[in-house]
This record gives structure tokens, C-alpha cells and sequence, in this order.
């Protein structure tokens, strides 16, 4: 039985100088489903009005990717933003299948991030039906005869 779902929450936080640290974690999924693809997507990242002029705001993402099998932590800057040069970034990073932590490591703020989250649920029945569509498209090639490629022309003889 094939019931798919794609659910979409959208997530922001605000960094800033007193709350630095922000993390997005994947929600809890009922038990009778299973997650087919998972990313959080970030959409824009704006400085606030009330930023300190001449001030650089860096914000870092620090993410957990598999390295050959060792789970890895990577931190990586993904905004640079100063009032009077660049207010608004629109990035479109995502970050696949894990929880994300964004980190004001430079600056006093506000930052607004602003994304979404993006699921694709499935119930676990969907791998049989996945193999059986897949046999049943094996044996209907086999059934098939091939035509010759004629490139547009006709085989006849004239």
C-alpha cells in the first residue's frame, strides 16, 4: 500500500549576541513511516535593522556528514553580512537527512535565518510494492519485441 506524504515546515531563528547558537533537529516521525528524503533548505539570511553599522556578522553552519563511513562534523561559514554593504543573502543551502546548528561567530546581530524543511514520508509497505512494480516492468521488457531503429525512414523496398 503506497501512501506517500510530503509534509514542508518552514523554520527560522534569530541570532544575535545574547543567543548566539540556534539548532534545527529533525521531528519526531510516527513509527509506521519511513523518511524518504529529508533537507532543510535555507532560503535567506537577513541582518536586522538595529545591526551595528561597520560590523561584520558571520554566521557558521556545523553539520554531521558520513566520511567513508566515519560521521564527521563539518563547520562551514555561510554568510558574511554588514549593514551598508550586504543586508540579505539568499543562499539556497541545503542540508540533507541530520540536525543543523547555526552559530553567530562573529558580530553582535540580530540575524534572521529563514528556511524550510522538506520530508517525503512513506509506510514501510512501500518497498514491496517498489520490487513488485520493478518485476513486473522486467517482465513486460522480456515480452516486448525490439523494432529496428529505421531513423525515420521506411524498411520497405521499392
Amino acid at each position: 500500500m503506497l501512501n506517500l506524504e510530503s509534509t514542508m515546515l518552514t523554520a527560522g531563528v534569530t541570532l544575535s549576541e545574547k543567543e548566539p547558537l540556534a539548532q534545527f533537529d529533525v521531528p519526531e516521525i510516527p513509527e509506521e513511516y519511513v523518511v524518504h528524503s529529508h533537507k532543510l533548505i535555507i532560503k535567506q539570511i537577513s541582518l536586522g535593522p538595529e545591526a551595528k553599522t561597520g560590523e561584520y556578522n558571520v554566521v557558521q553552519a556545523e553539520t554531521n556528514v558520513n566520511d567513508e563511513g566515519a560521521k564527521k562534523t563539518v563547520k562551514i561559514p555561510i554568510a558574511v553580512l554588514k549593514v551598508g554593504e550586504t543586508r540579505t543573502l539568499h543562499p539556497n543551502v541545503e542540508f540533507p537527512n541530520g540536525s543543523v546548528t547555526f552559530k553567530l561567530v562573529q558580530g553582535t546581530g540580530p540575524v534572521h535565518v529563514y528556511g524550510k524543511a522538506e520530508m517525503n514520508l512513506g509506510e514501510y509497505d512501500d518497498v514491496h510494492m517498489y520490487e513488485e512494480y520493478s518485476d513486473e516492468e522486467d517482465e513486460s521488457e522480456l515480452d516486448d519485441e525490439a523494432s529496428p531503429q529505421t531513423n525515420g525512414k521506411s524498411n520497405k523496398k521499392k
